[in-house]
């Protein structure tokens, strides 16, 4: 393994952690904004920080924006708004555990995805991968009680995450096959512009941003400061350096390691884990270094390029 590609997997698991953590952040922040009006802010500050950084250093280029205005309008309102669109109004009307679970079909997903539309072959690492992933996160919501995961209620608010989960993996498998001639420091700023404009527009239609953002308590917005620096402006120039090196595919699974953060946040707060907890993180482990080729398994295609035809 070269060196960038070992930084890009380092990134790749960087960003889970900021966007496990970021749960518990926007939980708080949501309790004194409403949903569009949060995301707002969010992604303004981050795009806005970003485009004025780089544009300073020199790092973005406008003929890359004019070459791949077309498919960062796509990134931006369905990957990047549509995702938290999606996110925030579930949910408001489902549980955590249908959420988290709706979201751990991520890297199913875009592995779905890539094969459809990329015609990636399904390899044996590749299937093991996904396996692991999914049944250590099942554990982990679970708490090893199948029962739990059958008595799950399907509601709108499930609907809402899944559509938002949907555009978030298409939008990172497009992002691979159309992004032309631009480096992820310019994808990430411009897509997430296109992102901050979509919610802000949203948020002045359905909402009142700039009174619910200035009646915020000073602990709101200082989560809201961490949640812009590290778990938007950092994790997501990380995650798009991921997939341009990795692929959407085999960094998706890393998703898996959203719940094992979250976990070790509780560990840290306080909170006792349990033995689901642990089996349940250690077969995520094992699905991120399956998909990763850290095993030497046979890569037997389990599935022919020949679906996308």
């Amino acid at each position: 393994m070269n060196r960038t590609v070992a930084y890009a997997y380092a990134g790749v698991v960087l960003t889970m952690f900021f966007w496990g953590s970021a749960f518990n952040a926007m939980s708080y922040i949501i309790q004194h904004m409403p949903p569009l009006s949060g995301a707002s802010e969010r992604f303004f500050i981050a795009s806005l920080g970003l485009l004025l950084i780089f544009s300073i250093t020199g790092q973005l280029r406008w003929a890359a924006l004019r070459q791949n205005l077309a498919i960062y309008l796509i990134i931006g309102i369905i990957g990047i708004a549509g995702f938290n669109i999606g996110c925030f109004y579930g949910l408001q009307t489902t549980s955590a555990v249908n959420g988290a679970l709706i979201m751990a079909t991520t890297p199913l997903m875009t592995l779905l995805m890539t094969i459809l539309l990329d015609g990636e072959k399904l390899t044996t690492n590749k299937f093991l991968g996904v396996l692991f992933g999914l049944s250590g996160v099942l554990l982990v919501i679970s708490q090893g009680h199948i029962t739990t995961l059958l008595h799950l209620k399907i509601d709108i608010g499930d609907l809402f995450i899944l559509l938002g989960a949907f555009g978030f993996c298409l939008a990172n498998v497009l992002s691979r096959r159309y992004v032309k001639n631009a480096t992820p420091l310019e994808t990430t700023t411009f897509s997430m512009l296109v992102g901050a404009i979509t919610l802000g527009l949203l948020s002045v239609i359905f909402e009142d941003p700039l009174t619910a953002i200035a009646s915020a308590p000073l602990n709101a917005h200082l989560a809201m400061g961490y949640v812009v620096i590290c778990s938007t402006m950092i994790a997501y120039l990380f995650w798009f350096n991921g997939i341009q090196k990795l692929g959407a595919g085999r960094a998706s699974v890393f998703f898996n390691f959203v719940p094992v953060f979250s976990m070790i946040i509780a560990l840290l707060t306080g909170q006792a884990l349990n033995i689901w907890q642990l089996v349940g993180t250690v077969l995520v482990m094992l699905g991120v270094m399956s998909s990763g080729g850290f095993f030497k398994i046979k890569s037997t295609p389990l599935m022919a390029k020949h679906c996308t035809k």
